[in-house]
């Protein structure tokens, strides 16, 4: 009877050891060998929905550097933003970690007749560096800095110098213009001396009755942006109708506001670019210095610093690996194109242009045993003609993972899945969430996933997925991307 006890006893506590056993297997995931993986991405890929869809993949093990799972790896597809892994990684090879985009300030005054009892009898002169994150903060923290060497009026102009890049704003399908006539946030144009990222913010508030006009507010508020308002405040619980274009004037840019706004409805936030980044930095510079109590007497000219002018300050942003961090997680193209640019004006004498940068892309991808053919039109992957290979992408990644030099910043550059950046919302409560470091890259018709993967054999990937679809099925794409993902992680 002892026995029969203890047996049952023993068969019980066997049977909840299985069970926490499942529990846990099913929480962390079952692992698999190589052929297992490889037939099971090989049936995920065999969805008849993927048929006209171009496809390319590959996964390799860094430890043994060895392919784990490949299709069609050589195949040029579009890749959108994955450029960026290309852009940033030469950024951190090239500039180095370390580096700090500037902004200078100089006079033409000597020192001891050129500021007098805070008046400085002479002219201001800024110059831009590229700075891709020179924002509102930091404009006031520069000028309070002026105030703080002595500076209370200038009675001569105030000159911005932005000279370091060539004069080609903007970089769109691989054909460079002057202006794209796209008012996006995204499609921003570039300058040395960039504010804002070129971009407004376009506040949109209901007014204090139905029928009344919604209120508009710009920030931040500048003589540059002009305003109409065409909006109108609805009855509560009806829809949103709001929009806000950007049109192009000769000297400045006008919002329009259109459309309706409930009156319940709390505010509705547009992001719009502007068209000439000098004059909006000129507007922007004017008003951080009124706001401080600093006057500026003369006008705005644009110009080179002359030679004679002597540097009074130095405004140095902060260094390139939180740079790259700002943007790849959220995949800012206008950082991406200003780091282009930098390099270019850095490593080949300024001014810095787009075709220079890609120069130097071009040499980076050679030295690191990318071979041709592929083709890159800009630094950001805002174009349907850039061409990339999964193939090439891993090499890049493989790359960035042997240099210790670049790799914790590289790595940590990339959005977390499951936890942050463009990919904070994918494979949440997975056994994927916080195992992937990743990049996304979207275009119409294109979804594109690269990053490094550890697998809960703790053994890390290089891995790039690009997906080029004419009926643009993003949901699709990204769905086929992530049970992949979830499938590499099972590796042993």
């Amino acid at each position: 009877m002892t026995n029969m006890v203890f047996t049952i006893r023993s068969l019980k506590l066997l049977c909840q050891m299985v069970v926490i056993g499942m529990s846990m297997a099913s929480s962390l995931g079952f692992s698999a060998s190589r052929s297992d993986i490889q037939k099971k991405i090989t049936q995920i890929l065999s969805d008849p929905s993927l048929k006209n869809m171009q496809i390319g993949i590959q996964a390799t093990s860094l430890k043994a550097d060895e392919k784990v799972f490949e299709y069609h790896p050589a195949d040029l597809l579009k890749p959108a933003s994955n450029v960026k892994l290309v852009t940033t990684l030469a950024a951190l090879k090239y500039l180095g970690p370390d580096y700090r985009f500037k902004t200078k300030l100089y006079t033409d005054g000597v020192i001891k007749n050129g500021v007098k009892n805070g008046i400085l009898q002479g002219n201001l002169y800024i110059k831009g560096f590229g700075d891709p994150l020179l924002v509102s903060e930091q404009l006031w923290f520069l000028v309070n800095d002026l105030k703080r060497v002595g500076f209370q009026e200038v009675k001569g102009d105030l000159i911005l110098d932005d000279s370091f890049f060539d004069l080609i704003r903007t970089v769109r399908d691989g054909h460079p213009a002057n202006g794209n006539g796209r008012d996006r946030a995204y499609d921003a144009p570039l300058g040395a001396l960039s504010v804002n990222f070129n971009t407004t913010t376009v506040y949109v508030y209901p007014g204090s009755a139905v029928g009344k006009k919604a209120r508009v507010v710009i920030d931040p508020d500048n003589t540059y942006v002009k305003v109409i308002n065409r909006s109108k405040t609805l009855r509560a619980n009806t829809s949103l109708t709001l929009d806000a274009s950007r049109e192009i004037g000769k000297v400045s840019d006008t919002i329009i506001v259109t459309g309706g706004i409930p009156l319940t409805y709390p505010v509705k936030r547009f992001y719009r670019n502007i068209t000439y980044p000098h004059l909006y930095a000129a507007a922007l510079f004017r008003r951080f210095f009124k706001e401080q109590g600093l006057s500026v007497q003369g006008k705005n000219q644009f110009k080179e610093v002359p030679p004679y002018a002597r540097e009074i300050l130095v405004y140095e942003s902060r260094p390139l690996r939180i740079l790259v961090g700002d943007l790849n997680k959220i995949s800012n193209n206008f950082v991406a194109e200003q780091m282009l640019k930098t390099m270019a004006a850095e490593l080949k004498q300024p001014p810095g242009s787009t075709d220079k940068g890609l120069s130097i892309l071009q040499g980076f991808l050679q030295e690191i045993g990318v071979k041709d053919p592929y083709q890159l039109v800009n630094g950001s992957g805002l174009s349907a003609d850039n061409k990339m290979s999964s193939a090439q992408l891993v090499e890049v990644l493989k790359y960035g993972y042997k240099n210790f030099g670049v790799f914790p910043e590289y790595m940590a550059s990339m959005g977390i899945v499951g936890v942050d950046g463009t990919v904070s919302l994918r494979l949440q409560n997975t056994v994927a969430q916080g195992r992937i470091r990743a990049k996304t890259g979207s275009l119409f018709g294109v979804s594109a996933l690269s990053g490094y993967l550890n697998t809960l054999n703790n053994e890390t990937l290089a891995f790039s997925m690009i997906m080029n679809d004419p009926q643009d099925r993003t949901e699709l794409m990204q769905g086929i991307q992530d049970k992949i993902l979830l499938t590499l992680c099972e590796l042993k």
